[in-house]
């Protein structure tokens, strides 16, 4: 238990140290963890849900995806709820709590909205149906006035057409000027024949009754028999309404005459051309059957596919329109509906209004121990950085005295080296000038010896009777000579040793 009272006070925001020192802080905390872990399960509900009913996604992987999401709402709204801190500021915990406020309406939002279509299942799978059957007949409508059915349409008159012909009938009326001519005297002659007729049977009984002297039994007949002259008059009459109507007869079997010739004809032309019909359609029929029916499957097709997709449209969206649609149609459901997204909503953003409300309050002692601990934190900061500086401050110090020191020392090095070499220069110089003055002295007397008339001032020797002096002779003169020569060579010697050492100490001191 105690492990498990950590863990949630931990989970609502509280330090385990700290909570040591006012431990009658914890409830606070574990109602907090409370609160979190309540938006967390509806979270966990609303995902599961979803994915099952939304998105048809098997059970157990819908739950175990609710989970992870309900994981992922949880850190968020601690996250929400531990970044607004202990602030008593009015205006700056409005400031933090307004983004936050929004972020957790979002997430209700979105939270809310699954376990708002689980409530209402059952209103909404009635809508949807009632769609589905408004949506089948838009697509049977689109369906029969698409291009596929069209062709088809098509196809069928023309297979239609063809089955006629194989049946005898030809695709149109056959006719000739003659026919036309012929139908159209009889069509003349008849109603005229038969008037004339009518007219001679009239004519002729008007003759016989006035003949025979029915005057009883014929209108217009008078009483008296026998032919007198209006049986003769009647007579008359008859005998033109009859060459009347024989006329007509005549002109009538005369034209029934060439309306049949031309029928027959006509007949013998139909026979010809209905064989020429039937073999094209023969040739055509096989094909247009085969045309129609691959064409037959492929509008089945969309319409079975289309009416499967219209039925399997019951995702999240569908059914957020059916229950839309439903609700407009119904007060009572209209109110239920915002009643319960309204519920989640406020559930789902409580851990933000709760810490708001709290820091509205007085600071707690938990507050104030970690303010403390936090100035102490700080401070302990603070002296670190001052002693860290301090420290650098004091190496860098004894770097630039030894750095100093060194620059001394190799400077009066190089100064004590450059009085030795003068002084050495100067030693070298004066040696050379006592060597070279010996050396020019030697050479002059040597010259005056050799010069004509000249003795040898130690000796009183002169020179030969031909001008010429004597060679000269090894002796102690020559001795000298070669001393002379051995410490002029020693001395130059040792004056550029001395030159290589100053030189060599300076470039060494320079790299240094």
């Amino acid at each position: 238990m105690k492990r498990v009272s950590d863990f949630m006070a931990w989970l609502g925001g509280g330090d385990k140290e700290l909570l040591a020192q006012v431990p009658q802080e914890r409830t606070r905390f574990t109602q907090m963890a409370g609160v979190l872990l309540t938006t967390a399960g509806i979270a966990v509900l609303s995902m599961t849900f979803a994915l099952h009913d939304g998105v048809k996604v098997a059970l157990a992987v819908a739950i175990v995806l609710g989970l992870l999401w309900g994981v992922v709402i949880l850190n968020l709204d601690r996250f929400l709820v531990l970044s607004m801190g202990f602030t008593r500021d009015r205006a700056r915990l409005l400031w933090l709590a307004l983004p936050r406020l929004a972020l957790a309406a979002l997430l209700a939002i979105v939270i809310s909205t699954p376990l708002v279509l689980r409530v209402f299942a059952s209103d909404i799978n009635d809508q949807l149906a009632i769609m589905h059957q408004d949506q089948s007949r838009q697509l049977a409508a689109l369906e029969n006035g698409s291009g596929e059915q069209q062709e088809a349409d098509s196809l069928q008159q023309q297979i239609t057409a063809d089955q006629k012909i194989l049946d005898g009938q030809l695709p149109g009326q056959v006719t000739s000027p003659q026919l036309q001519t012929a139908q159209a005297q009889v069509s003349q002659l008849q109603p005229e024949a038969q008037n004339a007729q009518q007219a001679d049977s009239r004519a002729r009984l008007a003759w016989q009754c006035e003949l025979n002297g029915r005057g009883g039994g014929c209108a217009g007949a008078s009483s008296l028999a026998g032919n007198g002259p209006l049986a003769q008059a009647k007579y008359a009459e008859y005998v033109q309404a009859r060459d009347t109507y024989n006329a007509l007869a005549s002109q009538l079997t005369a034209a029934e005459n060439a309306e049949s010739a031309a029928e027959k004809t006509i007949n013998q032309q139909q026979g010809a051309a209905l064989a020429r019909y039937q073999a094209q359609a023969r040739k055509n029929l096989p094909g247009l059957q085969t045309q129609y029916a691959a064409l037959e499957a492929r509008i089945a097709a969309i319409k079975n596919s289309g009416q499967a997709a219209d039925n399997n449209n019951t995702g999240l969206l569908a059914q957020l329109s059916a229950l839309s649609a439903a609700s407009s149609q119904n007060l009572g459901l209209q109110l239920a509906r915002l009643t319960v997204l309204a519920l989640f909503f406020i559930i789902e953003i409580l851990p933000v209004s709760v810490k708001f409300l709290l820091n509205m309050g007085e600071p707690t002692a938990y507050e104030i121990a970690t303010q403390l601990k936090e100035e102490q934190i700080i401070d302990s900061a603070r002296i670190k950085h001052a002693e860290s500086r301090q420290l650098e401050k004091r190496q860098s110090e004894a770097r630039i005295d030894a750095a100093e020191t060194r620059i001394s020392i190799e400077t009066d090095m190089r100064n004590k080296e450059a009085d030795l070499g003068k002084h050495a220069n100067a030693h070298v110089a004066r040696h050379l000038q006592e060597i070279l003055d010996a050396a020019l002295l030697e050479w002059s007397d040597q010259v005056r010896t050799r010069l004509p008339g000249a003795g040898d001032p130690a000796t009183g020797a002169s020179m030969t009777g031909n001008g010429s002096s004597p060679p000269p002779k090894a002796g102690p003169a020559w001795d000298h000579k070669g001393r002379v020569l051995a410490g002029l060579t020693k001395y130059l010697i040792m004056g550029a040793i001395v030159n290589v050492i100053y030189r060599h100490r300076g470039r060494a001191g320079e790299r240094r």
